[in-house]
């Protein structure tokens, strides 16, 4: 947790130690760190300028002063200050902000006062305040030249505004950049010897050391923590090194002319007693001449840099895309506004829209649960808690473009770059998994339910048929006659058949299950017409009409045997569930092919029905509805419905005035 003292975040400054500790050895420290360690460096050396140059002054050393004039160039007053500016740029980067600003200030006044001296006061009060200069090494000793003094003010309000903000501001670097390319300015022009020792007006006699140290106390101030602000260093080291260039340019030019036109001292004479222009713009030309192959260097090297970083980028682009383009799961990336920014194939594929469609979109068209985590929690539609899922999996719903709703698993990713967060989201289609685990957990009920009704249903036969043997022992023993054994035979007999179908009917249900046979191509008709004569006398004392309408060219490409169960099953209920007080029994069977390429079978009778309300619970398993009319398990339908499904096709119960009708669709070829 960050912890603000004193208006500023410790997090860089005081942290900055724990962050040298926890550097690997033989790691270069980062960037703010080296700049903290220049900036003391800097408030070190212009402090200790500054008092070795005001303990000259104090001791008169003339003779010093006759073998090196340029030392005593500096005025007491301007190492004083150099003093004052070094402690308050140290105090600031120990974070001492109050005596930072306190130092700040008076170095802010006292370039402010020499600024002003001129203007308020014509004897120069100022100058011999602190100090009765031994030497006149300048036109009034102890002045702070206005240059000089304006680089003072500038450096106490940049010293100033840090410590009250605790925050690098584009208002420091400016001051700071103002003050540099002064003193760079009159440095570039010494080495260029573009000045005597007595005299360069524009720069208003500001000594070499002095501008040394205002621009060794500069140059941190402008790069410390300056990445904070988004500015790139080399960046504004280029702009810096150009600018001071410039300045001294243009004011040599100055120079130049006013020593032409007469106006101003020259800046120097040659043995003819001439002004130098020429040697001073062969020298100016030089250093542009090697700037400007240094610059070209730079250029062709940068240039080829980065050609080479582009093909790196590009071919990293490239692998990435593949992988993502190729992932089965789609990939989407949206912006804090929830705005798409790019999706996959695989988003294409299943939400049905283009990525043109979905790019700049809100993702709530696609994904309405994904807005939480691009908002706020306080946002509209965001519920409470969610404001920040990213990192964890959740299952939500997606909408495609037809409208249809569908359950996916959606992972998201917090992206957090300098300017902006996004989000990744891998999104993946769970509507074939969740139809598989509803079939699971039916097929369990199922399975439940069959074991259950299975083993009640065949145990009671069983049970009753050991009764009836143990009667049947008991009659023998007191020598019945066969009249009287011959009625429980018969009901022994029954009981068997009962088992027999339950168990032909359970093993119909497991083959319905696990039965893997070929395709083949089966002439309909033939197959009804087959069915019917097989099963027409199950019931001798049911005997029913039987019409047929199909084309006998009508072929169906599917499974013989789970054909077959279909039909023995309606066949055999029309026939078992036959109404007996219909003086004609009637069962129509008709079939056709639809315009979508389904062929439709019809079985209709005008037997006995169902009761309204029975509908919903006709193709569960056990489920009989006349039991006094016929013995049965009650699977028979629903093997029905189970082989029909395995065949790609429905089947429909529909309530005639009298009677049923069951319609089967099924595809004309069914390859699956």
């Amino acid at each position: 947790m960050h912890e603000a003292v004193g208006g500023r975040d410790r997090s860089d400054l005081v942290g900055a130690d724990l962050h040298q500790r926890s550097r690997p050895a033989g790691a270069a420290p980062p960037r703010s760190l080296r700049w903290h360690a220049a900036g003391m460096g800097a408030a070190g050396f212009s402090m200790l300028v500054g008092i070795g140059i005001s303990a000259l002054w104090l001791l008169k050393v003339g003779s010093l002063a006759d073998a090196l004039p340029v030392l005593f160039r500096m005025q007491f007053n301007t190492a004083a200050s150099f003093v004052l500016s070094g402690l308050a740029f140290a105090a600031l980067l120990h974070e001492a902000n109050r005596t930072a600003t306190v130092l700040s200030v008076v170095v802010m006044l006292i370039g402010l006062a020499f600024l002003l001296e001129p203007v308020l006061f014509t004897m120069h009060p100022l100058d011999r305040l602190t100090i009765d200069p031994f030497r006149q090494t300048a036109p009034y000793p102890g002045h702070l030249a206005s240059g000089t003094a304006l680089s003072f003010a500038l450096l106490g309000v940049c010293i100033l505004v840090s410590a009250l903000t605790g925050k690098p501001t584009l208002l420091r670097i400016a001051l700071a950049a103002t003050v540099f390319m002064t003193a760079a300015a009159t440095l570039l022009g010494y080495g260029l010897q573009l000045a005597t020792e007595s005299d360069w007006p524009r720069y208003g006699h500001m000594s070499p050391h002095t501008a040394l140290c205002f621009a060794a106390l500069a140059l941190p101030l402008i790069f410390l923590r300056v990445e904070e602000l988004h500015y790139d260093a080399s960046t504004i080291a280029a702009t810096l090194g150009a600018a001071s260039y410039l300045l001294l340019l243009l004011l040599t030019l100055l120079d130049l002319q006013d020593a032409f036109e007469g106006t101003s001292p020259t800046i120097s004479i040659d043995s003819d007693g001439r002004p130098a222009s020429q040697a001073i713009l062969a020298g100016l030309l030089v250093v542009s001449g090697m700037v400007y192959a240094g610059l070209i260097v730079y250029a062709f090297r940068k240039a080829q840099s980065y050609r080479e970083t582009a093909l790196k980028l590009r071919e990293s682009e490239e692998r990435l895309s593949a992988v993502i383009d190729t992932a089965a799961d789609g990939i989407v990336t949206v912006d804090a506004a929830g705005r798409i920014l790019s999706t996959n194939h695989a988003m294409e594929a299943i939400f049905g829209y283009r990525a043109v469609e979905m790019l700049g979109h809100d993702v709530r068209t696609l994904i309405p649960g994904f807005l939480p985590l691009a908002g706020k929690p306080e946002d509209a539609g965001a519920e409470p808690g969610v404001g920040d899922i990213a990192g964890r999996a959740r299952e939500i719903e997606g909408k495609r473009r037809s409208g249809i709703r569908f359950p996916l698993d959606l992972s998201v990713a917090r992206i957090e770059l300098d300017r902006a967060v996004l989000y990744s989201g891998i999104v993946r289609d769970i509507s074939q998994r969740k139809r598989h685990e509803q079939e699971i957990l039916e097929a369990n009920a199922e399975l439940e339910e069959f074991a259950y009704r299975t083993s009640h249903d065949l145990r009671a036969p069983i049970a009753s048929s050991i009764g009836l043997t143990t009667i049947m022992r008991d009659m023998i023993g007191l020598k019945a006659s066969t009249t009287q054994i011959t009625p429980v035979i018969e009901r022994l007999e029954r009981g068997l058949q009962k088992l027999d179908g339950l168990i032909e009917n359970i093993i119909q249900l497991k083959r319905s299950r696990l039965l893997d046979e070929p395709m083949t191509t089966i002439p309909l008709l033939a197959a009804i017409e087959e069915t019917i004569e097989r099963l027409r006398f199950i019931d001798p004392a049911r005997q029913v009409s039987f019409t047929v309408d199909v084309a006998a060219d009508l072929t169906l490409r599917t499974k013989p045997a789970r054909l077959r169960m279909i039909l023995d099953n309606l066949v055999s209920n029309a026939i078992k569930y036959a109404d007996p007080e219909e003086a004609v029994r009637n069962v129509t069977i008709d079939a056709a092919m639809t315009g979508d390429g389904v062929l439709e079978l019809r079985i209709s009778d005008n037997g006995l029905g169902l009761d309204p309300g029975d509908e919903g619970s006709l193709f569960q398993m056990f489920k009989r509805f006349h039991p006094a009319r016929s013995d049965g398990s009650g699977l028979g339908l629903y093997i029905v419905r189970k082989s029909t499904e395995h065949l790609g096709g429905t089947v429909t119960y529909v309530r005639l005035d009298k009677g049923s009708r069951f319609v089967i669709r099924l595809p004309q070829r069914y390859d699956a």
